[in-house]
Parts: C-alpha cells; sequence; structure tokens
C-alpha cells in the first residue's frame, strides 16, 4: 500500500491506497494515530462498496458495512469483539433496516431474526426453536 497523509482540519490523518484493480482501491485510515489502520474503505468505480472497521483498535475487523449505489444494505457486528459476530443487519435501498438476525449464543446461526416494515418499524421477532 502506498501511504500518504490526509489534512484532516488541524490533524494529519495517516492513509494507505491500495489499487487492487483498474477500477477499484482500498482505502486504509489510521483515525487514532497509533501507526494502523482501524478503517478500511473498498471503492469500486467510484463508489465504497465497503467499510471495514476495528472499533477496538486491536488490530481485529468488528464491524463490515456493505453499500449498493452509496446505500448501506448489509451490516455485520462483533460488539464484544471476540472475532465472531453478533448481528447481521439487512438494509433496503432506502436505507431502511429490513432484517436483523442475532446470535448472541454465537453459535454461528441466528437464534432471533426480526423484521421491519418499510419505515423501520419492528413488526415481529422470530425466535429459533430449542
Amino acid at each position: 500500500m502506498t501511504k500518504t497523509k490526509v489534512e484532516n482540519g488541524k490533524r494529519r490523518t495517516p492513509q494507505w491506497v491500495d489499487r487492487t484493480s483498474p477500477t477499484e482501491y482500498r482505502l486504509a485510515i489510521d483515525t487514532n494515530g497509533d501507526g494502523r489502520p482501524n478503517t478500511i474503505k473498498t471503492v469500486k468505480d467510484g463508489a465504497v462498496v465497503q467499510v471495514e472497521s476495528d472499533r477496538k483498535f486491536n488490530g481485529q475487523v468488528d464491524l463490515v458495512q456493505q453499500y449498493s449505489k452509496g446505500i448501506l444494505v448489509r451490516e455485520t457486528r462483533d460488539d464484544d469483539f471476540d472475532g465472531k459476530p453478533e448481528m447481521i443487519g439487512h438494509f433496503r435501498l432506502n436505507g431502511t433496516v429490513a432484517i436483523v438476525e442475532r446470535d448472541p449464543q454465537e453459535r454461528g446461526a441466528a437464534d432471533i431474526v426480526e423484521y421491519y416494515d418499510k419505515s423501520g418499524h419492528l413488526t415481529r421477532r422470530k425466535l429459533r426453536p430449542k
């Protein structure tokens, strides 16, 4: 990756660019100044298609957001930072949440599936049989 510094207000934020194809590149950003990237944006045809974040700053990705035409369509979260996702959210192309799958026991399958209407309100919750 090529390292560059980009002005961000008064602070200079280190960024690295890795071109993966003629139409795609990855932009790695060090948001906390520790010298390691903690946000990686994948850009294809000029649009962000994925953002990977290390919210705990421990070198592990714990949030992955996927985009279509600039709108969030899927989000995978590891909120206890153990390397296993607890939540996958699916979004409509208008940006509202459609379905949330939860795996609080981290068994690799959703224990809870929540369904939302077009305005983003929870309409139904389904629990996996034990």
